[in-house]
């Protein structure tokens, strides 16, 4: 068990927003807490998207990530068929707005199009249709978007690190089943195209409950791959899953900065 600074969403005066880059128009009021997050070391191969929401797939095979051209997409393939035999769905789709991020060490810290660290409690998803179904009608045409809707449907992320371990800033979970009702708050990312145009959808965020239980996964490898849930339209399985990146404070200061690549996938189900 450790503790560490972890953002959580204060209260609010209005729904929350945040855009893709700095905005007049963000409204994100958030509050530093120090939380135990406990260290999953042997059991970590226990975990399944089932029943915990989260599950470590371990590539034997290279798996060589690129961030363009047809290097982009053989990696986007091999992702949707590990989803697809992890999880047993009959097609998945990846989004293909991946983001690399890099540890506030590295000297490449925002640059090369990467984000900052996620370090706030909260899912790319949400139960709502602007943070579910949305992402199935944006990605299929109309037809197929409507049949496969009417099938059990599930959002993944898929997150693995590009740097050998330990991580300097791992990730932290908490466990679903230990979130309440009232933790959850829908909020609006707006993303903004190169030609100007916006996409506007629903994540979640999540306020403080010390009921709620964090951990996290150390020394993952390269081929370690995270794939936990976002969304799944079965509610009797685990659904989103809260996430944050904290510093760690037992990681020695000389260890590569981490680096990381998150990608998004839907799977769909018979």
């Amino acid at each position: 068990m450790i503790e560490a600074e972890i953002a959580f969403l204060a209260p609010c005066e209005r729904r929350p927003v945040f855009h893709d880059t700095p905005s007049d128009k963000d409204y994100l009021p958030l509050k530093q807490r120090i939380v135990p997050i406990s260290a999953i070391h042997d059991e970590r191969m226990t975990f399944a998207l089932d029943r915990h929401g989260i599950e470590i797939v371990h590539r034997t095979g290279p798996l060589e990530y690129q961030p363009a051209g047809e290097g982009r997409v053989t990696y986007l393939r091999a992702l949707e068929e590990i989803v697809a035999k992890t999880t047993g769905a009959v097609k998945v789709v990846a989004l293909g707005n991946g983001v690399v991020r890099r540890s506030e060490r590295s000297v490449r810290h925002r640059c090369d199009g990467t984000t900052v660290l996620g370090r706030f409690a909260h899912c790319d998803f949400s139960p709502s249709a602007a943070g579910s179904r949305f992402w199935v009608e944006h990605l299929l045409h109309s037809g197929e978007a409507q049949e496969r809707l009417a099938r059990r449907y599930a959002i993944y992320n898929v997150w693995r690190c590009l740097t050998d371990p330990p991580q300097d800033t791992p990730l932290a979970f908490c466990e679903p089943a230990s979130v309440l009702p009232e933790d959850v708050v829908g909020c609006d990312q707006v993303i903004t195209a190169r030609d100007g145009s916006t996409i506007r959808f629903e994540l979640s965020l999540y306020h403080y409950n010390p009921a709620q239980n964090w951990f996290y996964f150390p020394d993952l490898g390269r081929n370690d791959l995270l794939v936990f849930t976002g969304y799944d339209s079965d509610p009797a399985r685990p659904q989103g899953v809260a996430h944050a990146a904290f510093t760690d404070p037992n990681c020695p200061e000389s260890v590569p900065p981490r680096e990381s690549i998150d990608e998004r996938l839907i799977a769909f189900f018979d």
